[in-house]
């Protein structure tokens, strides 16, 4: 998600130069001067940051760092915004063929809008909506995350409180499990199947994993760790009730509680934790034994990552019980791990490559011969454009998968683009 144009707007017009932070988008080079000593240098992400949290899934994400920027900004005499919103949105258009069968497809295309009220300093009200829409065909096709059946569907929406190392959200979000699992959902077109993000052909959202439905999430940032070699160490927790269980017939899972831990270094390396509960009662809901239900869906994941400015490398490896499902909505239990990579070859030109493996256990007798098991192989060019950023990427997946019936999944090769338009808004300032 760029965020370039949102930070500069924060600076006050009268701010030498050489404070501006230039309008930056995702996995570009464009310069960025920084301040040169302070809390604020110390806050602003670099180029690589900068780059990392455009390229996350998470708009908020992005924000938040905006808002701890605006916070130092204000800390040392920029004058305080009060009120404002920001629009943004991204086309994300692909060809794809498989086996012969080839055609257009929307590859995940969305738009959305915040908004923040600093009701007093350092303290926000927050709020966003962001909906998904098709361009090509009356259904969206975003593979792992969800058969949505609308040309237009709701991806996020839900209102909060942004204060000083900490938060509190109601709505519709990105999980606590998503902070961890999300480090390899970086691919175009694919990825992020193999851990139980986007579990039984969902979003992740009824389990709360993915994009979580109906959740109450909060964050704690603890600066406990020594500043000079760690940023704060981040704990976060969700708790949702009542959501329906896939392929469920109806019943509903009780009471489910995610949580993640994460600790970064100033190095850039991170190593997480994430774990989602979501009980399940058999007793009241026998039938649930028929989809291969034998208890409450666990899923634990443990992540790893490392960036500079020429190359990303994230690791992810989950325990799942109960939580995910062949193609035909069977649950089983098994592992699944996650490789995502990329290098700078250009200036503008990426090589990405990694896999994504989830395989039953040998005792799953109901999975059949399920397993999902490909590596994908590609290349990015980011051209840059002036209060937007265009990408177009081509993508090899070499597959390895089964169906529950045995049958051999064939390769899949992909072309797409995707153009990110920069945030456009208006912000109120007190002075």
């Amino acid at each position: 998600m760029p965020i370039g144009n949102a930070l500069a707007q924060q600076r006050d017009a009268g701010e030498e130069a050489s404070d501006k932070i230039q309008s930056q988008q995702q996995e570009t080079d464009s310069a960025i001067a920084q301040p040169t000593e302070g809390a604020v240098a110390d806050a602003v992400p670099t180029e690589a940051e900068q780059r990392e949290l455009g390229a996350d899934e998470d708009p908020m994400t992005a924000s938040g760092v905006q808002r701890d920027v605006q916070r130092e900004e204000e800390a040392e005499g920029a004058p305080e915004r009060t009120t404002g919103f920001d629009f943004y949105g991204s086309v994300r258009i692909r060809y794809r063929d498989q086996s012969g069968n080839s055609g257009l497809q929307d590859g995940g295309s969305r738009m959305g809008v915040e908004g923040d009220w600093q009701f007093e300093p350092g303290s926000f009200l927050i709020g966003r909506y962001e909906m998904g829409f098709n361009l090509l065909t009356g259904r969206v096709v975003e593979e792992s995350r969800g058969n949505f059946r609308s040309s237009i569907f709701t991806r996020l929406f839900y209102v909060g409180l942004d204060a000083p190392n900490a938060n509190l959200i109601v709505g519709k979000n990105w999980s606590p499990y998503y902070k961890v699992s999300g480090i390899t959902d970086r691919f175009q077109g694919a990825g992020g199947r193999a851990v139980g993000t986007y579990n039984a052909l969902t979003d992740g959202g009824p389990t709360g994993t993915g994009r979580s439905d109906r959740a109450v999430q909060g964050k704690l940032s603890l600066d406990f760790l020594p500043n000079k070699v760690f940023k704060p160490f981040d704990l976060n927790l969700q708790v949702q009730h009542g959501n329906s269980i896939p392929f469920g017939n109806g019943a509903d899972y009780g009471t489910a509680v995610g949580l993640s831990a994460v600790m970064t270094t100033e190095s850039n390396i991170s190593v997480g934790l994430g774990y989602n509960h979501a009980s399940i009662d058999l007793k009241k809901d026998p039938s649930l034994r028929d989809i291969g239900l034998t208890g409450s869906a666990r899923a634990m994941v443990l992540g790893t990552r490392a960036f500079d400015e020429h190359w990303y490398a994230a690791f992810t490896v989950a325990r799942l019980n109960n939580h995910e499902t062949t193609d035909e909505g069977i649950y089983f239990d098994g592992w699944g791990s996650e490789f995502f990579g990329k290098y700078r070859m250009t200036k503008y030109l990426w090589f990405v490559g990694g896999y994504n493996v989830l395989e039953p256990d040998s005792d799953q007798v109901q999975a059949g011969d399920f397993r999902v098991r490909y590596a994908m192989l590609g290349l990015r060019h980011v051209f840059d454009i002036k209060d937007s950023r265009l990408m177009i990427f081509a993508n090899v997946r070499l597959n390895d998968g089964r169906n529950a019936a045995g049958t051999q999944l064939s390769n899949v090769y992909t072309i797409g683009i995707r153009w990110d338009l920069s945030k456009r808004g208006w912000h109120m300032s007190p002075q």
